[in-house]
């Protein structure tokens, strides 16, 4: 649903005017898998082409949500602000621009990076106290399952495209519905969380608002920390 930039529910559930009809279908073919999602007839789609070429393309055929930057049709002294786009020719460039970005965050997404380097090299200086605005801060510990669950809050998927907030982490982090002394209290606590992780480079604020965003450098070593956690020691000795 983000993908596409629709909007979507506090708790996560689909709202496209009143319908969530969302329908996935993966076909195999001699050429390769296609994978389509279409919401309100709009598909994206992805095709596995040859060995090594995967292709991720964008069809809109329902535009009334999305909008354009434009003058209206009023009167020619109208200034430009955004409006629903027009079906046709007019407004061709500016689907073809929603397009690339539906398809760039599609995209995103799904990459991964092989890493060559060891989980230490990755992980290296995550241990040791970092400086944020000239304030010292204390290191993160990637066994501690206080850590583990923040690194694992702020990588979650549904943080991937928007970012997340103070509240979606609070909301992870403490289950149960909390008075206003209390969620003050969280609050303030998940504050100083975000700020650790911060002073270690692990996310970034988004300009000019209040939500965050795992960096290039965070994903990594978050991915790393995870897998390591979940592979076994048969795996892990496999791997010396």
């Amino acid at each position: 649903m983000r993908y596409l930039d629709y909007r979507v529910r506090k708790d996560d559930s689909p709202w496209v005017g009143g319908s969530s009809n969302i329908k996935t279908t993966v076909k195999a073919f001699s050429e390769g898998t296609c994978v389509r999602q279409r919401v309100q007839g709009n598909v994206l789609k992805m095709y596995d082409k040859a060995p090594n070429v995967l292709r991720v393309e964008t069809l809109l055929t329902d535009i009334s949500h999305f909008k354009g930057y434009r003058a209206g049709k009023s009167t020619k002294k109208d200034a430009p602000r955004y409006l629903p786009l027009r079906k046709g020719v007019a407004d061709l460039h500016r689907q073809a621009e929603i397009c690339g970005k539906i398809n760039e965050r599609y995209v995103e997404s799904l990459a991964t990076v092989e890493e060559t380097k060891s989980v230490a090299e990755v992980c290296k200086g995550l241990g040791e106290r970092a400086t944020w605005k000239a304030r010292p801060h204390r290191a993160l510990n990637p066994l501690a399952p206080e850590d583990v669950l923040l690194l694992e809050s702020v990588n979650r998927g549904e943080f991937m495209i928007n970012g997340f907030r103070n509240r979606d982490i609070r909301t992870v982090l403490v289950a149960g519905k909390l008075d206003d002394a209390e969620t003050k209290r969280q609050s303030t606590r998940v504050t100083r969380l975000l700020t650790l992780l911060r002073a270690h480079s692990l996310i970034a604020r988004v300009p000019r608002t209040h939500r965050y965003q795992v960096t290039d450098k965070g994903r990594t070593i978050i991915t790393a920390l995870i897998a390591a956690r979940q592979a076994d020691t048969k795996t892990l000795l496999k791997a010396e």
